[in-house]
């Protein structure tokens, strides 16, 4: 698990100077800069004090443990690492949350404080980005563990599934293009009746939507995640990994843009690509719970 750990840390943080040098930055702004990494600390210090007054100190602690403890550990040690995980999932999201609730109210309180607002915009963006990566790395132990409960618990066979015909596969084929011609149809309607641009950016050209340094900081980490962490099937998993490395992206991608203020024509077009990964996470996200909805389905059968 260790290993785990330390493959996922590395991917997160070239992740992050990948994404910062993307932005406009430099290696530094990525998470090198002592107030930063302060704050970092603290959040992981206190997410280890919630966790050992819970109760979970213990089990979680065994997440650190070598691979060849880990896979003697028994079904029930096993869920308890779980239960801890997920228990440490939900008090980093409160984190968060309430973060940005102190920024946010420091930031209104001293609106008209000019030298202020960055401090506590950057409290914001930082504790987000910095929550989402302790997120990422935990669904991953999460996955690991799972998946080594079912190995654990289930020796059974695979069963064979009954093979489809090539009619079934082409009238599958056939719905699943319809239902996303409906679908687009719908959001395009929603998008020209309850929206108005008056910008000079058209948004019916495609390459307004298009950000491959986005698409590809999405998709190559999320990819690397799952291999070093082996959860392949695991989509419940990687949709998570997915969506939080997008919310990385976008925190990194707001800090890009408040660095640079002085340009007031580029902020709007710059706000817009920084927000895009999360567009790409929702896209990504609805297919994988599809596949998964039918693998399940599928495998019920």
């Amino acid at each position: 698990m260790i290993a785990n750990i330390f493959l996922s840390v590395l991917i997160l943080l070239f992740t992050s100077i990948a994404g910062t040098l993307v932005s406009g930055g430099v290696v530094f702004d990525s998470l090198f800069y002592l107030s930063d990494l302060i704050l970092f600390c603290l959040l992981i210090v206190i997410l280890g004090i919630f966790i050992f007054i819970s109760g979970y100190g213990r089990a979680f602690v065994k997440i650190f443990s070598s691979k060849k403890t880990f896979n003697k550990l028994e079904v029930g040690t096993l869920k308890d690492i779980e239960k801890s995980i997920l228990y440490a999932s939900k008090v980093a999201a409160y984190e968060a949350v309430f973060f940005v609730c102190i920024g946010t109210v420091y930031y209104y309180v001293n609106w008209m404080n000019i030298q202020t607002l960055g401090a506590q915009l950057s409290l914001m963006i930082l504790s987000v980005r910095y929550i989402c990566t302790i997120e990422v790395i935990l669904f991953c132990l999460k996955g690991v563990v799972r998946k080594q409960i079912i190995s654990v618990s289930e020796n059974e066979a695979p069963v064979e599934g009954q093979k489809k015909s090539v009619r079934e596969i082409v009238l599958g084929l056939i719905k699943n293009l319809i239902c996303i011609a409906a679908i687009f149809g719908l959001v395009v309607f929603i998008i020209l009746n309850y929206t108005k641009n008056e910008s000079a950016t058209k948004f019916n050209i495609i390459d307004t939507w298009l950000d491959l340094p986005s698409l590809i900081l999405i998709i190559l980490p999320s990819l690397l995640l799952i291999l070093c962490n082996g959860l392949w099937k695991d989509f419940s998993t990687v949709r998570y990994i997915v969506l939080f490395l997008s919310l990385i992206l976008v925190m990194l991608g707001y800090n890009a843009v408040l660095t640079y203020l002085d340009n007031k024509s580029a902020l709007g077009p710059n706000m817009l690509v920084a927000t895009i990964p999360c567009f790409y996470a929702v896209i990504i996200n609805l297919l994988l719970l599809t596949v998964e909805a039918k693998t399940k389905i599928g495998a019920e059968k």
